[in-house]
């Protein structure tokens, strides 16, 4: 029972105590109730509210009354709370510069949390991992940890910490120096936390004073920046948050220095080394510091920048563990690099080494050729070298396109395994109610009540129709894996161009969101009821318009990596029928998105053999080749239309 209590008081606590900075009155009081606790429970509500309270403005304090509320979990045996207390002790000694230990806390947080399904704690931990990593300048891997908690928060539905996260990846662009998308993030941030109705859990307005002129200073707006700035201090000075006190005045400081005002600077380096002091916020202190010896350096003022360049080494002395740890870091994840480049070497070396042996192929075809055309007199010799060298080439060309077809095979897989699912759960579904409808019939059939027997057999019989309509779906669809999988007949049959495209459409977006769960596109199609049927070989066709709506997505989803602003991937599929100059028909396929589009550099190589604009590893080069063979093969033309930074259309036209 006591330990229940424990729980429901801390969950009570955490929910209303995170909302802003504690009072120093609030903090007595708090004192006061601790020497009047009786039970376990209420000392361990009380030892958090006080770890969290003296967190900005008294870390030692802190960290007591943080061990303290670990120690009484552990007795009690809770570990969601132990995870809680530990993400919360790794996030207040990273302000002390220790992130080793930081790091270690937090990871510990992270596996208990993961074993206890503790999505909000988790997502709590991802946070502050994150923060580790911003401080060791891996931005990248900074921006992931947001990205993901960001995404946590929003599905915890806790908008406090998502626009927190909205503000963190502001500052991890900041820091990238790409000055438009800071901006972005940070105003996003800031109109929400200043709207009156905004849940301003967890984000800290001076901090998020502070981020805002960081911003606006990258831009190049210093009023603004000093702006935000002041406005940073003073709100650091009404909740009591000394370390973002700290950091505000640092950054004017810093800000007044750039813009030539030394004494302007050096108030407000005095104030942040003062701050910085009185919650041992080394890392301010250590660049306050150094601000001020340099300013007292160029006044010729030595012996006061050498005093303050002693208190910056003083203060360096003491995040030596950070920076071992900082290179250990670079070292571990550069050793990580290696083995990426590695590998990627050895798959374009390993694609390299095809490539030579076709083109071998090709020249060694060429030698026999001019031999042959220039000796006569050894024809049939020369004639069986001839046929030996295009039997290998052809075997290598087979087993090249095979290769293709395999890869798109498995586009196909997953696409088809969604798609089969459904009538097969139908069928599933309607089979389970018939076989209760025969157990009712026979009970009906045994009362004699003939005019229920009568319409639980219209029921069965109407469930069997939709198990055969279903089951036929299923088959229909197997029967196209199936077509596709198998080499093509060479024959042509009348095809619903519509249909066709369809499927395909759907069957590699499916395919493509099972290997990636974060795609997602919106899918347009235009169909042209009047097309009607056309002759063609549907294999070869569904495998060039699978290709081109592969590619389609790969750019869009490229598109989506690099670019934060607004973007929606949208791919769009459409058929058409035209009529020539000459009274021709001709259907029309074509396959649009709004990817980054061809380079023109490359326009003119896009359907040459071997040549792909994707990174080393990741295509063959032979895709958009073999589609604009087939198409040939069918009198018809493949062409591309393209805008760079706003996508591609590439159109079949096939003789209707």
């Amino acid at each position: 029972m006591l330990k229940k209590l424990f729980s429901i008081c801390f969950v009570i606590v955490l929910a209303h105590s995170c909302i802003g900075q504690i009072s120093n009155e609030e903090i007595a009081e708090l004192k006061k109730q601790l020497v009047a606790a009786k039970h376990d429970s209420t000392r361990g509500s009380i030892y958090f509210q006080l770890a969290y309270g003296y967190r900005f403005s008294n870390i030692d304090s802190s960290l007591y009354y943080t061990d303290r509320t670990i120690a009484l979990a552990e007795k009690l045996d809770r570990p969601g709370i132990k995870a809680i207390m530990l993400s919360l002790k790794g996030a207040t000694v990273l302000e002390a510069g220790k992130l080793p230990e930081s790091l270690q806390f937090q990871f510990e947080a992270m596996e208990i949390s993961e074993k206890l399904k503790d999505s909000s704690n988790v997502a709590y931990a991802l946070n502050r991992i994150g923060n580790i990593y911003m401080e060791l300048g891996d931005y990248k891997k900074a921006n992931e940890c947001y990205f993901r908690s960001k995404n946590l928060f929003e599905v915890l539905r806790d908008s406090g910490m998502y626009y927190n996260e909205i503000s963190n990846i502001g500052n991890i662009y900041e820091l990238m120096n790409m000055p438009d998308s800071a901006l972005y993030f940070q105003q996003v941030a800031y109109k929400i936390s200043e709207s009156k109705t905004a849940d301003r859990t967890f984000i800290t307005w001076a901090e998020m004073m502070f981020r805002m002129g960081n911003a606006y200073k990258l831009k190049g707006d210093k009023a603004k920046a000093m702006y935000f700035y002041k406005k940073g201090i003073s709100e650091a000075i009404r909740d009591n948050d000394i370390r973002n006190l700290t950091m505000n005045n640092l950054l004017l400081a810093k800000l007044y220095d750039e813009m030539n005002m030394p004494d302007s600077s050096l108030k407000y380096a005095y104030d942040a080394i003062q701050n910085g002091k009185a919650v041992s916020f080394r890392k301010g202190v250590y660049d306050a510091s150094i601000l001020i010896s340099g300013l007292y350096n160029k006044r010729n003022q030595d012996d006061s920048a050498y005093k303050y360049l002693s208190i910056a080494n003083i203060e360096k002395d003491s995040l030596t563990g950070t920076a071992r740890f900082q290179e250990l870091q670079r070292i571990i994840l550069d050793e990580q690099e290696k083995e990426r480049n590695a590998e990627a070497k050895r798959i374009a070396d390993r694609n390299r080494q095809r490539q030579i042996a076709l083109l071998a192929g090709l020249g060694l075809f060429l030698i026999i050729a001019t031999i042959l055309f220039r000796n006569n007199k050894q024809k049939q010799r020369t004639n069986r070298a001839l046929e030996n060298s295009l039997t290998r080439l052809r075997l290598t060309q087979s087993q090249l396109i095979q290769s293709e077809k395999m890869a798109s095979l498995g586009e196909l897989t997953a696409g088809i395994a969604h798609e089969i699912q459904n009538p097969l759960n139908f069928v599933n579904n309607f089979s389970e109610v018939n076989t209760e409808l025969i157990d009712e019939l026979e009970q009906e059939v045994d009362k004699g009540n003939l005019a229920e027997v009568k319409a639980i057999t219209k029921d069965i019989k109407e469930n069997e129709q939709k198990i055969n309509h279903h089951g036929k779906r299923a088959d229909a669809i197997v029967k196209g894996m199936l077509q596709h999988s198998r080499s093509s007949s060479g024959v042509k049959e009348p095809t619903d161009i519509n249909k066709l495209a369809d499927e395909y459409l759907r069957l590699a977006y499916h395919g493509l969101r099972a290997k990636d769960k974060n795609f997602n596109a919106t899918l347009k199609t235009e169909y042209d009821k009047s097309i009607g049927h056309v002759d063609i070989i549907p294999q070869d066709i569904g495998r060039v318009i699978l290709n081109l709506i592969t590619n389609a997505f790969y750019a869009t989803n490229e598109k989506a990596k690099s670019d934060f602003d607004i973007y929606e991937p949208t791919v769009m599929i459409k058929t058409s029928k035209i009529t020539g100059t000459d009274g021709s028909t001709k259907a029309e396929i074509s396959v649009a998105d709004n990817g980054d589009g061809v380079p023109q550099k490359v326009l003119d190589k896009i359907f040459q053999p071997f040549f792909t604009t994707k990174p080393t590893g990741q295509g063959t080069g032979l895709g958009l080749s073999l589609s604009y063979d087939i198409v040939k093969a069918h009198g018809g033309e493949l062409k591309v239309e393209t805008k760079e930074g706003e996508g591609s259309t590439f159109i079949i036209t096939l003789p209707a």
